[in-house]
């Protein structure tokens, strides 16, 4: 029966090549009429969504001071989510362009899935930026009172794009399909046939429009990848520009993309496994897809198990005071169960499953892909939660407390995901109905484990004797082949060192003495005001009397600006000489009677001790002082201009590549 459109143009015939039937049907099935189940998960997650909306009405209402934020932790849950949802959105745009750039056919039943799972992310990423801001109502100053010299701009400007350009990602595909369903299922879609009609009008699968699409494709793929690259790396710089411990890291732009790389492509399998069980596409989406798709996340998290080593043992080898107390918070400390259970469930159990072929199955990788994308969160959280509750003055800890305010906007944005999902599909169609079409992945749904067996009888020769090529009896009962189970005995071997390692270092505590230190040692300090400043001298002697020199004194500053019990302000440190002197000159910031204190850490001959005294402080000096000026500012500023200016022309280009499809459809009307 021939079907007549409103441009004039035929619905396809079915021909050889061409998709068979069923697969338009598949992508048409979130268009039926919902059931029960369909209305009660909507509703569901509506409810989820609206308390989360409520919460962050509660927080802009009473302050940030609701959710659990104070002077002692000033980022916590909050730049957690914002980091988590960024980052998920990189693994389906990422894999989907890098696929499709190297051709790989199977992508095909995959890549709607993956792409509007980034742009559902990225979207819902970008929301938990207002939530995070306590004047939420001055955001616009980005764009009005930009601060080129932040990465929090760059940032907001790298989001935009990458945004931007996922959207135009997802969208240039839908052309050929919505004409498609236009012309040969105008009934099924019902009111979307004009949405369909003004998208796809003009549409016809000539060569000149599939080459001009396929170039717009191929291009904005290109792009996407850098963009994703330069989204975290900017989001990690907005970390290891500040000095704070454990953030200030030149290795925190990669180990971030790979984060992002890592928890992307495990939601990804979430998704696509949700979809394929709701919509019963198990004819297209087959093991197979889950397979490779499971490679892929074993890549990924033994590259991020490397970085997460690389990090953390330079510093911890070097042993420097703040970052040393945070990585033993981190790694024996409160934080110990969270990032201990991250390493196994994000690292060791997702190998383990990928790597043993019984567990290599669309329930083990799905199983993998639920671990990894709560405990990437995990590790987020205590990744920001750590250093920004340090205090560099106390060397102590603040804390956070989770409030019911932030854990339901958390809940939110976690609902929102496949909420948006559901009510996306029931708006463009399921699958990419034209990839398929041209690469036939429909009909590679042959399970490998079924095709193993007719190649390695064809690998045997017709005149080979059956007793030197088929596997013993008892490999054969077992299904474990000799090169199989050194593959296997080779790979729970390397987890078993992982293992070992990680129990080594939760275990590892600072060494303690084995025999009683020495008798404290004796300090006596003194000071002198005069108008050069507040001259400090520290005599250290031991037990005895006998000076100690060449031993390291600390010497501070009593403060109550930063509470009524007071604290002590690091002024620097002085090394003793023979008399066991040691001397400083400080110039403080107020007058009137200041307490200063010199501390003596202790050593081989004396044990640690500390001493103050008053002096009273009759000049007072201005804390700041004007920084030289820098010799490369006038790069700088040249720089925000190319910058700039780069970002433009990557705009513009996505945008024409969209007008080149328009195009091409109008010329074949």
């Amino acid at each position: 029966m021939t079907v007549s459109t409103v441009d004039g143009h035929e619905p396809p015939s079915s021909k050889p090549g061409s998709a068979p039937p069923d697969a338009r049907e598949a992508a048409l099935r979130p268009f039926r009429r919902p059931g029960r189940g369909y209305w009660l998960l909507l509703a569901a997650l509506t409810a989820v969504v609206a308390l989360g909306a409520v919460a962050w009405a509660v927080q802009i209402r009473r302050g940030l001071g609701v959710s659990g934020f104070n002077d002692h932790s000033f980022w916590s849950i909050d730049l957690a989510d914002v980091v988590t949802f960024i980052g998920v959105s990189y693994g389906g745009a990422v894999i989907s362009a890098v696929l499709r750039l190297t051709g790989a056919s199977w992508r095909a039943p995959l890549s709607r899935l993956a792409e509007g799972t980034a742009v559902v992310t990225v979207l819902i990423g970008g929301a938990l930026i207002f939530p995070h801001l306590g004047r939420p109502e001055r955001a616009w100053e980005l764009v009005t009172r930009p601060n080129f010299s932040s990465p929090v701009f760059w940032d907001f400007v790298a989001i935009s794009t990458y945004t931007i350009g996922s959207i135009i990602f997802f969208i240039l595909p839908l052309f050929p399909d919505m004409a498609i369903l236009h012309r040969a299922h105008r009934e099924q879609i019902g009111r979307r046939a004009r949405l369909y009609a003004a998208v796809s009008r003009g549409w016809a699968g000539t060569p000149r429009q599939r080459s001009v699409l396929s170039g717009a494709l191929g291009l904005t793929a290109i792009m996407i990848i850098p963009l994703a690259v330069s989204v975290h790396s900017v989001l990690a710089w907005a970390f290891s520009l500040v000095s704070r411990p454990w953030w200030h890291e030149s290795v925190w732009a990669p180990y971030f993309v790979v984060a992002a790389l890592y928890s992307g492509v495990a939601l990804v399998i979430l998704v696509v496994a949700g979809f394929r069980r709701a919509y019963h596409l198990e004819r297209f989406i087959t093991e197979r897809h889950f397979v490779r798709l499971g490679f892929i996340l074993a890549a990924f998290a033994a590259a991020y198990l490397y970085l997460t080593f690389a990090d953390i043992l330079p510093d911890a080898y070097v042993g420097e005071r703040d970052t040393t107390a945070v990585f033993q918070l981190l790694l024996v400390g409160r934080f110990a169960p969270y990032f201990w259970t991250f390493v196994v469930a994000a690292g060791l159990l997702p190998l383990l499953l990928v790597a043993i072929p019984r567990t290599r199955t669309v329930p083990g990788m799905v199983t993998a892909a639920a671990f990894v994308v709560p405990a990437m969160w995990l590790k987020r959280m205590i990744m920001v939660t750590g250093p920004a509750t340090y205090d560099r003055i106390t060397s102590a800890f603040g804390a956070y407390h989770f409030t019911w305010t932030y854990i339901s906007i958390t809940l939110a944005a976690t609902a929102a995901v496949p909420l948006l999902l559901m009510l996306l599909f029931r708006l463009v169609p399921l699958l990419s109905i034209d990839e398929i079409e041209e690469t036939d992945g429909i009909q590679e749904t042959v399970p490998v484990r079924e095709r193993a067996q007719p190649e390695l009888v064809a690998a045997q020769g017709p005149d080979q004797p059956a007793a030197s090529s088929a596997l013993s009896a008892g490999q054969a009962a077992s299904g474990k082949s000799p090169r199989r189970w050194a593959v296997r005995r080779g790979t729970l071997a390397g987890l078993m060192v992982l293992a070992a390692v990680g129990v080594s270092l939760a275990a590892a505590r600072p060494a303690l003495a084995a025999q009683a230190g020495p008798k404290p040692a004796v300090i006596k300090v003194t000071g002198t005001d005069s108008a050069r400043g507040v001259h400090l001298t520290a005599i250290l002697t031991d037990a005895h009397g006998k000076p100690v020199a060449g031993a390291t004194v600390a010497f501070s500053q009593l403060t109550k600006e930063f509470g009524p019990k007071g604290a002590l302000v690091p002024l620097g440190t002085a090394v003793t000489g023979k008399s066991g002197a040691a001397q400083l000159t400080d110039r403080p910031a107020v007058t009137g009677t200041q307490r200063f204190v010199a501390a003596y850490s202790g050593g081989p001959s004396a044990g640690a001790a500390s001493a103050g005294t008053n002096v009273k402080v009759t000049t007072a000096y201005a804390p700041f002082q004007a920084s030289p000026p820098k010799p490369f500012a006038g790069i700088g500023r040249v720089l925000v201009g190319v910058l700039l200016t780069a970002v433009m022309l990557i705009l513009l280009t996505l945008i024409i590549q969209v007008e080149r499809v328009r195009r091409v459809c109008r010329a074949g009307r």
